[in-house]
């Protein structure tokens, strides 16, 4: 055995053919077995859109910007939804993690969970009672928005009624002033849009994470690269026994 060449210790792990072949065949058995249990799991996304409004200028802006929207979601707004539903199911966990993020150069919020499809009903309830507090608290903005712009836009009607009534040079110039502010006013209320979602808990198309083929290739691969090891290890027990006995 000491005089062991590279090419002898090779056809000695050759000579285990058995055992690799039983090991590889155990692998790919455990990763079919895998693959097969394992459920497939989807993103549902509900997508939000942020209350806004128009500026003078014709620039779309939220009443809030989406991060301090996010803020409130991921400080409040998902615990609270998290322990009603909770009580509701009489469950201890949730079987699913929700995400909210900002696509870029949006007024919009991603709002995702994945999971599998059976608690794709649950996932329904969760998102729609997140989506009820978001508006919600929104709601009061767009209302204290709404109440300030109305109190301006009825002063400046009367004023401009008054300014009609002068019949002054100068009242003149101050009623086209004031309709110019009436006009931005009343398209500035108009333009306040509440929020709302356009979509609610829609699965994906396709199911997210590692794919059935991949798990499988992976258990192919180790499998091959394994099983020489387990050759090799089993000729090691074996001197290692045989020394013991002579010793």
């Amino acid at each position: 055995m000491e005089d062991l060449t590279l090419v002898g210790f090779v056809v000695m792990v050759l000579r285990q053919w058995r055992l690799m072949l039983v090991f590889m065949l155990a692998i790919i058995m455990l990763t079919a077995g895998v693959v097969y249990l394992k459920p497939a799991k989807y993103n549902f996304t509900t997508v939000y859109s942020v209350a806004s409004y128009e500026t003078a200028e014709g620039i779309k802006r939220g009443l809030e910007t989406p991060d301090e929207v996010i803020a409130k979601i991921s400080n409040v707004f998902l615990e609270q939804t998290r322990r009603s539903l909770l009580s509701k199911e009489s469950i201890e966990q949730l079987p699913f993690e929700t995400m909210v993020t900002n696509p870029r150069n949006t007024l919009l919020l991603s709002i995702t969970s994945k999971s599998s499809e059976k608690n794709q009903e649950m996932i329904e309830r969760f998102q729609e009672n997140l989506i009820d507090l978001i508006q919600q608290d929104q709601q009061a903005i767009v209302e204290s928005l709404t109440n300030s712009l109305q109190y301006q836009f009825e002063a400046y009607s009367q004023a401009l009624e008054a300014a009609r009534d002068a019949n002054t040079e100068r009242a003149s110039e101050l009623e086209a002033t004031y309709i110019e502010a009436v006009t931005q006013l009343e398209r500035r209320i108009a333009s306040i849009n509440e929020g709302n979602s356009t979509q609610v808990a829609v699965r994906s198309l396709e199911p997210v994470g590692l794919s059935k083929q991949l798990l499988l290739a992976i258990g192919f691969f180790l499998a091959f690269l394994l099983a020489p090891l387990a050759a090799i290890f089993s000729l090691f027990v074996k001197k290692v026994i045989a020394e013991y006995r002579l010793g």
